[in-house]
Order: C-alpha cells, then sequence, then structure tokens
C-alpha cells in the first residue's frame, strides 16, 4: 500500500511539474504581432518673408512613426533658370532645417522631399525676398582687424599706433596692394557689405594672395569664416570657424599652437653666421607653447630693416592652427634657393584658391552647417625660414565672392 501510495505521488508531481513547464514555455513564446507599416507626414507653413542675403529659417514639421527618422533623407530645392534659359530644380539644401538667403529679391517656390525606405513625401512653401535699397560688390571693403607677424615688410609700416597702422591697410585693402602678414600667426580680418551664401555643391568665395616669383616664395594661408548670426555687425569670438582643408587631419598639423615674438634690443650686437647671408643669427627670438624657443634669421639683403612692429610692444603671442610647410635647399646647403611647397585645397596662396563654406568645422573639428558667412579671417599657419630668401611670408590682396549677384 504503502509503494503504490508514493508511486503514485511520484507521478502526480512529475505530472504537476510537466503541466508547470508547459505552461512557461506558452508564456516565452507569445504569438509573433505583425510588423507595423512606416508612416512619414510633413506640415510646412505656406509662406516666408525675408530681405536680400538675409536668411529665414524654414523649419518643417516631420512625423515620422515606426521608423528611424535617422534614416530619413532631405532634399530642398528651387526653381531656377539655367544659362540655355531652362528651368530645372537646383538643390540648396539636404538638412532637416533650411537656412535660405537668396541675392536677388524675387517670390520663390521652395520644395522640400522626405525619402525614408520606400516612402516619398513632398510639401513646399513661399518665400518673398524684399530689395534692401543698397549696392553690393563682390569684394572685402573694409578691415576688421590687423595682426602682422614679424617680416623684413614690416619696415613699410614704421607707425607707432594701431590706429595709424590700421588707417594705412584700409588704404591697402582699397587699392588692393598687397599687405603683409609676415610668418606664423599674422593675419588680417575683413568684411563683406554682404553675407557670402553657402551655395549647395559649389566654392563660394576665394582668398588672393601674392603669387610666387622666381626665387621668392610664399606660403599659402589658413581661412577661417564668421558668420553674423545676431546681426550686431560684428565678428564675435563665438562665430569663428576654420576651413578644414587638405591638411587638417594630418599628424603634422598641430591645433592650438602658440608663438610668442620678443622685440629686438637695437643695441646688440649681431651674431654673424658661417653663411655670408646670416647677418644675425640670434636677431629676434621666438617661445611657444611646447616649450621650445629660437630666433629668427636677419638675412644679409635686409639687414637695414626692422622685422618686429613696432607698435606691438615688448612682446606678443600669436596662436592658431599650425601647418608643416616642406621647404628644400637646393642649392648644395649653401641656403641661397629653395624649393617651397604648397597645400592641395581648402586654402589661399595655392593653384585653386577657391573656398567651400561647407569645409568649416568648429573648435573640436565637427563640421558646421552655415548659411553663409560675412567676415574671414587670413591666417599664416607655417612658420618656415628659406635662408638667404628669408622668412617663408605672405601678403594679402583680395577676397572675393564666386557666386556674386550683380542685380542691386
Amino acid at each position: 500500500m504503502k509503494k503504490y501510495l508514493k508511486h503514485s505521488l511520484f507521478l502526480v508531481a512529475v505530472g504537476a511539474f510537466y503541466c508547470c513547464s508547459n505552461d512557461d514555455s506558452k508564456q516565452d513564446n507569445p504569438e509573433t504581432q505583425p510588423v507595423k507599416e512606416a508612416s512619414l507626414s510633413l506640415k510646412l507653413a505656406s509662406d516666408f518673408t525675408v530681405s536680400r542675403y538675409n536668411a529665414v529659417t524654414v523649419d518643417p514639421e516631420v512625423v515620422i512613426e515606426n521608423g528611424d527618422p535617422a534614416l530619413a533623407e532631405y532634399k530642398w530645392t528651387v526653381k531656377a533658370t539655367g544659362t540655355n534659359g531652362t528651368v530645372k530644380d537646383s538643390v540648396i539644401g539636404d538638412t532637416k532645417t533650411l537656412q535660405f538667403i537668396a541675392p536677388k529679391a524675387a517670390s520663390y517656390t521652395v520644395n522640400l522631399t522626405v525619402i525614408l525606405g520606400k516612402l516619398t513625401k513632398q510639401v513646399s512653401t513661399k518665400v518673398a525676398v524684399s530689395e534692401t535699397g543698397k549696392t553690393y560688390t563682390s569684394k572685402v571693403i573694409s578691415v576688421i582687424d590687423y595682426l602682422p607677424a614679424p617680416s623684413y615688410s614690416s619696415d613699410n609700416t614704421p607707425f607707432t599706433t594701431k590706429a595709424e597702422v590700421m588707417a594705412q591697410i584700409q588704404s591697402d585693402l582699397t587699392e588692393e596692394n598687397g599687405i603683409s602678414l609676415g610668418t606664423f600667426g599674422g593675419s588680417i580680418v575683413t568684411a563683406f557689405d554682404h553675407t557670402v551664401i553657402n551655395t549647395y555643391g559649389k566654392r563660394d568665395f576665394k582668398v588672393l594672395m601674392n603669387e610666387n616669383n622666381g626665387s621668392l616664395k610664399f606660403s599659402p594661408v589658413s581661412i577661417y569664416v564668421a558668420y553674423d548670426a545676431n546681426k550686431n555687425g560684428i565678428a564675435d569670438e563665438n562665430e569663428w570657424y576654420e576651413i578644414a582643408g587638405s591638411e587638417y587631419h594630418k599628424s603634422t598639423t598641430v591645433k592650438n599652437y602658440e608663438m610668442t615674438y620678443n622685440k629686438p634690443d637695437p643695441a646688440k650686437a649681431a651674431a654673424t653666421g658661417t653663411k655670408d647671408w646670416q647677418f644675425d643669427k640670434e636677431y629676434l627670438k621666438w617661445t611657444d607653447n611646447k616649450n621650445a624657443f629660437g630666433f629668427i634669421t636677419k638675412t644679409k639683403k635686409w639687414r637695414r630693416y626692422n622685422y618686429y612692429p613696432q607698435w606691438m610692444g615688448e612682446s606678443y603671442t600669436v596662436k592658431g592652427t599650425k601647418v608643416y610647410l616642406p621647404v628644400k635647399d637646393v642649392s648644395d646647403g649653401e641656403g641661397t634657393v629653395f624649393n617651397v611647397g604648397t597645400f592641395e585645397w581648402g586654402y589661399g596662396g595655392i593653384k585653386d584658391p577657391s573656398i567651400d563654406i561647407s569645409w568649416a568645422v568648429d573648435n573640436n573639428g565637427k563640421k558646421v552647417h552655415l548659411p553663409g558667412i560675412d567676415f574671414i579671417k587670413v591666417f599664416v599657419s607655417t612658420f618656415a625660414e628659406a635662408g638667404a630668401t628669408d622668412l617663408v611670408t605672405s601678403y594679402f590682396i583680395q577676397a572675393e565672392d564666386l557666386n556674386f549677384s550683380k542685380s542691386k
């Protein structure tokens, strides 16, 4: 009887365990739910108004359900007439929000197409662009700031005050005379009389510098840009972005580099070198933020010239991105003839000095999208000497809007 009872209890326990396990398995495998299809809807205000060369934000309401918003593709277009008279859609943007800016007063039909997988939605709006009553020019017209680095050309601006210097440099810009920037850290900030539009898929402006002439070699220059977002007429510190050209991401490029130049002592005896052209090998001392120091050599040819800007006090510091410039002596070590390299794209003073505003990056190297730019800063980002031909320096001449509209 006891054996029978134990056997019966064992069977009941096994049955109960099996039933519980079976119930658990049913809970772990629920019925497969049908996949919901993605949906996409757009809403956009019917009209916008703005004056020419000013930006208006066109921000659509995009609702995506059962889909990944990150996978959505945006394309903004506007009707444009080609050189052959054909009217076609011209792409003006590829981000969700459009900063619309136009050089001509007119009524524009702006279309937005959004693609999400197999879904495509379109919406359009009107942008009325009004006149400003102003006449514009394609080139920069005013000097905002000027800070040259040492160079024998500093002797051409023998002023003792910044105000005197600025007056001379403004005159040089107007007459398109070459403006000496010197070696590393030399810069000039200029302004357009209109916003240079960041035209989709095109280069936007160019920076003109002195060209190499025989043995006289010049350095390429880096470009910084600023968009006057708050329209206060000032290039605010937080509005500057660097154009990331061909050298920006190279291992030889140094970000946040600083050099301090010290005013030479006119009473110090010249430390002549072993070469005839080395008039003073310890003429102008420099230090940097990498615990290095050195001297700029005054060459025999320019021995009567003052390399140091006289209005800058006993010393001054310049800072920015430093780019390696290849310089090679091809005079069997005599230091009289040099080959000076160049950069591929994204700089002034190179074969193609045209710039795309879309190359702009912030302080962390992240790309930024600007509707256009109002100010440019031309900055000598190299530090190199070429023996008897002296420092490899740069001269700024002009900057020009490549897509400028000549209409009033």
